[in-house]
This record gives C-alpha cells, sequence and structure tokens, in this order.
C-alpha cells in the first residue's frame, strides 16, 4: 500500500513550488502594472531622468521625445528576454494591458491548483488520522 506520509510529502512539495511560481507571477505582475503606469507620467518635453541600471545603480539620462504630438511618441518595450520593439506609448500601453490580463489569469489558474492541493494534504491528513484511530480503537 502507499505511503500516506510520503503522499503527504509530495504534495507539500509540490503545494510549495507552485506557491512560488503563483509568488514570482504575482511579482511580474505588478512589474507590468508598474511599466505601464510609467507610461503615463513620460514628460512631454525634453527632461533629465534617473534610470535604474541594477536596485541601487543608476545613470543620469536625458528623455527626449522625438514627436511633438504624446501619442505618437515611441518607447522601447521588452518583448521577452532579449526582444525588445519600439512601439507607441499607446501600442505600449495596449501591450502591457495584455500582459497584466495575462498574468493575472494565469496566477488565477495557480490559486486554483494551490486550494486543490491543500484540499489533496487535508484529505491525506484524514486518512491517517481516521487510520491511527482504528489502531488506538484494536489496541
Amino acid at each position: 500500500p502507499t505511503n500516506p506520509h510520503f503522499l503527504q510529502q509530495q504534495e507539500e512539495q509540490k503545494l510549495s513550488q507552485i506557491q512560488g511560481h503563483y509568488t514570482s507571477l504575482k511579482a511580474t505582475q505588478a512589474r507590468f502594472i508598474n511599466s505601464q503606469s510609467t507610461l503615463t507620467s513620460l514628460p512631454p518635453k525634453k527632461a533629465t531622468a534617473m534610470i535604474p541600471l541594477t536596485q541601487s545603480l543608476y545613470v543620469s539620462a536625458v528623455v527626449n521625445p522625438q514627436s511633438k504630438k504624446p501619442h505618437d511618441q515611441t518607447v522601447l518595450v521588452e518583448l521577452g528576454t532579449g526582444f525588445y520593439a519600439n512601439k507607441t506609448i499607446r501600442d505600449a500601453h495596449q501591450f502591457m494591458q495584455r500582459k497584466i490580463e495575462l498574468t493575472a489569469k494565469n496566477a488565477d489558474s495557480l490559486f486554483q491548483v494551490v486550494g486543490a492541493t491543500r484540499r489533496n494534504i487535508d484529505a491525506i491528513i484524514m486518512t491517517m488520522q481516521g487510520k491511527m484511530n482504528e489502531r488506538a480503537a484494536e489496541a
């Protein structure tokens, strides 16, 4: 027969991994939300800004819009690891919105899996307690 302690450990390990993925997705979603809100605060004319190179290292830069019309200004958007594209601010905003919605959908799916895994762990614990009660009654 299958060892309930082993099953419980497997499910708890699975739960830990899923929770890690969930946390990562929520952090990614927060970055997309931050990027999207930054798009609305870009200066309409030439301005200086501090650009982060790392979490504690910045470089001074000049933001110089190439277009006189704010909706025609372009930004460089990371499409994926190592892939970038110039997009208008409007297109970049829509791109970020799609990313936010996708990460939210994936996080919600993982949240459902977390709930199911927790229920599995609870069922295993209840089974183990039932067997322990049976053995105690027999003794």
